[in-house]
């Protein structure tokens, strides 16, 4: 998989419950030391069954699984255990005990004194950017869900393990909560060297967290490669399939806007206020808001300095009056390359809305996903070496513009 030593391996491990096809089939696995392997596929493919057989809450039917040149079966299961963090969705700390107590629960049956564990939470919270002061003794049932994540993340690190085990962690977290828990993450595997086991089922989360992919189907590894080796070569067609075909690299000609644009982009009625509309910019992390009717149909963008402005002035119109509709949209169909020649036509809009053939919003295009996504199809496009090169199906740009 990549060079260095290996930690942990899995030697063709098969699991069979009862007489289905196999769980997991001949499962070979290699993970170095310090590596943050991302296990992902359809649900049903094995990926947390893979997981679990690693502490040994399930045992492999065939094969073996080694830590350390060892043996998983030669170790007792407590013992084996205490080896290894564990963080899993549902979070599992105990309401009865203080958030102290819970990071270092695993240290209590460690032998580790009472100040030492304390001293060991306090050191962590600190690390996440909680209080000591403020979160010790305090109880799960006082924290928010994100916060109860986090303690999670705390107590797999308060016994040093060499490997963490993690099953889908943020997948209960609101998307925006989960975004900060990633980056917070992130953070922290700078400065703690852990190997870690990452079972998702978010491609956004796995391109984003993991040194290495494991992508898996019906129980086996359809294709192991970093991020950038599986988006620039896909194993296979389902691997395309399922990373999304918008983020596999591609000829330029065959990027759509559909492939590119945010599915999901920040909008408000025209009828709503100007201050809820400030707020949900905030709350979206936007500087601006398409603004659609009653039908969903485009009624134009709103910015936020306008927004701030109006409200500053006491404006109580709704924010459909602030709306410029003076703004460019683009089809779903249109090509990328079509796209980024709008943006570079226009060059106050960040982004470009995307119409349905009813004028309804279907989606965003902004700067940034065609020269993430556009800029490396460009480069890799067969006969084209960077972006200077005019499109010849469109026109040519105005005197004195840049040709795209």
């Amino acid at each position: 998989m990549t060079n260095g030593e290996a930690i942990l391996e899995f030697r063709g491990v098969t699991k069979s419950f009862g007489g289905r096809a196999p769980a997991v089939r001949g499962f070979t696995l290699s993970v170095p030391r310090g590596q943050l392997v991302v296990l992902i596929g359809p649900s049903g493919c094995g990926k947390t069954t893979t997981l679990r057989m690693v502490n040994r809450l399930i045992e492999p039917t065939a094969g073996a699984i080694w830590i350390e040149g060892r043996d998983c079966k030669t170790y007792n299961p407590v013992e084996l255990r205490r080896r290894l963090g564990y963080v899993i969705q549902r979070i599992g700390l105990m309401p009865h005990l203080t958030i102290a107590d819970n990071i270092s629960f695993v240290l209590r049956f460690m032998g580790q004194p009472p100040a030492a564990r304390r001293a060991r939470a306090a050191e962590l919270l600190e690390m996440v950017g909680l209080a000591p002061e403020e979160y010790l003794d305090r109880f799960p049932a006082e924290l928010s869900g994100g916060q109860q994540q986090r303690i999670g993340v705390l107590r797999a690190l308060a016994h040093d393990p060499d490997i963490i085990l993690m099953d889908e962690p943020f997948g209960a977290l609101d998307p925006l909560m989960r975004e900060q828990l990633q980056e917070e993450f992130k953070r922290l595997l700078r400065t703690v060297s852990k190997t870690i086991v990452f079972v998702t089922h978010d491609m956004d989360e796995a391109l984003l967290m993991a040194d290495v992919i494991v992508l898996m189907k019906d129980g086996q590894i359809v294709q192991v490669a970093p991020p950038e080796d599986m988006l620039r070569n896909p194993a296979d067609e389902f691997v395309a399939s399922f990373i999304g075909r918008h983020r596999v690299l591609r000829q330029a000609s065959e990027v759509s806007v559909a492939d590119v644009m945010i599915a999901s982009p920040a909008m408000t009625g025209a009828a709503n206020g100007l201050a809820r509309s400030l707020e949900l910019m905030r709350r979206r992390r936007v500087n601006s808001l398409l603004v659609h009717d009653q039908e969903g149909r485009f009624e134009g963008v709103v910015r936020q300095a306008d927004l701030q402005q109006h409200i500053e002035d006491g404006d109580q119109s709704p924010v459909g009056s602030l709306a410029d509709r003076a703004v460019e949209a683009l089809s779903p169909s249109d090509s990328g390359l079509t796209a980024m020649h709008r943006l570079l036509e226009h060059q106050r809009a960040d982004s470009l809305p995307v119409l349905d053939e009813n004028h309804r919003i279907v989606g965003l295009v902004t700067r940034g996903t065609l020269v993430g996504l556009l800029g490396d199809a460009l480069r890799v496009a067969s006969g084209v070496q960077d972006l200077n090169v005019a499109d010849p199906t469109l026109p040519a740009p105005a005197s004195g513009e840049m040709a795209p």
